[in-house]
């Protein structure tokens, strides 16, 4: 029979995992099963009846009866359970309706553990065998294991039997570079699938609607640099409120979701403190943000021009070049307002976030989107240009740098617009004249040369 099979693959693997419940629904006290209806089950007494036809092995299985789009749990009663340690169930079931997997164990909040996903069983003469994990984190001699049902038709209802509960190990911690760090073509982590413990520093976070369902998702990063952030999708409903700044700590599962590495099905989230420091935001190109290692990466361009404003068509994301290669600015998280005009100049920090098959750049707030005031290293002096985008007068401070200084202003084409030796440290440029649009200036002092970009926008 299946179940004898099924029993002794169990003792094939005992010495891997450690079995806390084998249950065939043999035995029965009171018109309930025995080592079932914990006092955490919610559905009723009534709806939970012995099967003794169309078993999947031996004499008797368990019908369970709840036909409304509201779970109710059918638990084990207590079983003692060590934190840190993923716990898998298997069991056959038959009939139609849903079900899903949990564990309470007393953790913060409701004690609750986060739900597996539904499964639909539907057919009520076939049975067809089911295996979900979750993850326990305390320490605790009253957990009680759920099935957690819904949505059930009659006749059958759904009819469970031949259920093993038993420790599938220990949860890995590990950093998140591991978890993103790939060689792999098609930048799959190479813990896709794994249930995880990691920590960093929440650098983002939105709240987003799917289908009325309130999610919150994040952004996590242990440390500055490529491959040193992660995604993370949550529901606002499991309670779990962090804010940026929150170092935390949480375990969760590896996915890839239209190849975006993320944690999801949150098992735990600890605080382990508020207020941190975020990683620095590492300076890029606007070229190189197309990459697997700066995937959910805080990250910073500098002095780039606006080349495409947002608009209906590009569903409001608008797009920046430093000449290495156009990336899109927006808006998962920040509308900017006012609107970019193509050639203004930014400075713009922001999460690399993937979606819709592109990379883009993900401001967080208005802080994270600055006007550009172009800054150059030159002959040991700071010089500055200003304001960048400049409509009447462009102020050129050469931060006390000695010696002649002669100055050039290019348009697209290269063609010199303006040209002229700075007299004094800080000299005005009138620009009125000039067509609005991106330009590039360059500075000629003792043989030395320097270039940026500069922006008229009347």
């Amino acid at each position: 029979m299946k179940k004898t099979l099924l029993i002794a693959l169990t003792l094939v693997t005992g010495m891997a995992q450690a079995q806390l419940l084998d249950s065939g629904f043999e035995s029965w006290t009171s018109a309930l099963p025995d080592g079932w209806f914990g006092e955490r089950s919610s559905i009723l007494a009534t709806a939970v009846t012995q099967v003794t036809d169309n078993t999947h092995g031996g004499t008797s299985a368990v019908r369970l009866e709840n036909a409304t789009a509201d779970h109710k749990r059918f638990t084990t009663q207590n079983l003692t359970v060590t934190t840190g340690t993923a716990y898998t169930i298997t069991f056959w079931a038959r009939g139609k309706g849903d079900v899903r997997f949990g564990v309470y164990d007393g953790r913060s909040g409701n004690g609750y553990s986060p739900y597996t996903a539904y499964v639909t069983v539907a057919n009520d003469a076939e049975w067809t065998e089911y295996s979900f994990t979750t993850n326990v984190v305390m320490d605790a001699a009253n957990a009680q294991f759920i099935l957690s049902v819904k949505s059930t038709l009659a006749p059958e209802h759904l009819v469970i039997d031949d259920v093993v509960i038993e420790a599938a190990g220990a949860i890995s911690e590990v950093s998140i570079y591991d978890i993103q760090f790939t060689t792999a073509p098609n930048g799959d982590s190479p813990l896709l699938g794994q249930v995880v413990s990691t920590t960093g520093i929440v650098t983002a976070l939105d709240e987003v609607a799917n289908n009325g369902d309130p999610q919150l998702v994040y952004y996590l990063q242990d440390g500055s640099g490529a491959w040193n952030g992660v995604y993370v999708f949550d529901y606002i409903d499991n309670g779990n409120i962090v804010a940026v700044g929150d170092q935390i700590q949480l375990i969760a599962e590896v996915d890839e979701y239209f190849n975006l590495t993320e944690l999801k099905n949150i098992q735990s989230l600890t605080i382990l403190a508020s207020g941190q420091t975020l990683p620095a935001p590492i300076a890029v190109g606007t070229g190189e943000v197309a990459a697997e290692a700066l995937e959910s990466v805080l990250v910073q361009v500098l002095n780039v021009p606006c080349t495409e404003a947002p608009d209906g068509a590009n569903f409001g994301v608008w797009s920046v070049d430093d000449g290495s290669g156009a990336v899109g600015i927006g808006k998962e998280m920040y509308t900017t307002d006012p609107d970019p005009l193509v050639g203004q100049v930014f400075d713009v920090t922001g999460i690399v976030s993937y979606g819709f098959e592109e990379y883009r750049i993900q401001p967080r707030t208005a802080s994270d989107v600055a006007l550009s005031t172009s800054i150059a290293e030159f002959g040991g002096a700071t010089v500055t240009m200003f304001p960048n985008p400049a409509a009447h007068v462009l102020t050129l401070d050469l931060g006390g740098l000695s010696g002649r200084t002669e100055y050039s202003l290019l348009d697209a084409s290269g063609r010199i617009v303006l040209a002229d030796v700075a007299t004094t440290d800080r000299s005005s440029i009138d620009v009125s004249a000039l067509t609005s649009g991106v330009y590039v200036m360059t500075l000629r002092n003792n043989g030395a040369t320097t270039s940026t970009r500069i922006a008229v926008q009347h």
